[in-house]
């Protein structure tokens, strides 16, 4: 065997070793990641939901991605609800309607509207507080959640339930209401 050929033997193998060690570090690097005390210090995720196995790292750049707070992510991620729930499409597109109506009486100053009476229109408050009553309910059901951890202590798990199931109506019938007589639709026509 020549020398030459030994010379590149030697270099495939430092080659090699160096490879191994690199995807070892990143292997290490990763387990890191994986574990579910980073998840739990780094991560807001409900405990309901298994969590995915996501990889922070870029392979090709070698630099770690930055987590944001969790109390950020949350802020971010109701704030997008909110904006879907209030029409805010709609309204981005929509230039024509006012923030809120008018009516025209014939005597007198005019009332504010707040609802539009037709069911493929908006104002931009009534989006809002169709995301109000929204949020409300979503509230109630969150109250309902509760009770069923304070199984030991009747007393104050029933007072959760009843307030929750109480927000739950309280949304669900007013909403009902803004459909039916303010925005003069009727649902349940076939029940009447």
């Amino acid at each position: 065997m020549s020398k030459r050929a030994g010379a590149n033997r030697k270099n495939q193998k430092a080659k090699h070793s160096s490879f191994g060690h690199k995807l070892q570090k990143l292997k290490i690097k990763l387990n890191k990641l994986e574990k579910r005390k980073f998840w739990k210090a780094h991560l807001f995720w409900p405990k309901f939901l298994r969590k995915p196995k996501i990889r922070f790292l870029s392979s090709r750049l070698k630099i770690q991605i930055p987590i944001p707070n969790r109390t950020f992510m949350f802020v971010i991620s109701l704030v997008l609800v909110a904006f879907s729930i209030a029409g805010g499409a709609y309204n981005i597109v929509n230039k024509t309607m006012p923030p809120l109506g008018y009516n025209d009486p014939t005597n007198g100053p005019p009332h504010p509207d707040f609802f539009y009476p037709d069911m493929n229109k908006q104002y931009l408050l009534e989006g809002i507080i169709g995301f109000a009553l929204i949020f409300v309910g979503f509230v109630g059901l969150i109250f309902i959640h509760q009770s069923t951890k304070h199984f030991y202590r009747p007393n104050y798990s029933y007072m959760l339930l009843t307030i929750g199931i109480g927000l739950m109506l309280f949304s669900f019938f007013s909403l009902v209401r803004i459909v039916t007589i303010e925005k003069q639709i009727e649902m349940y026509s076939d029940i009447y």
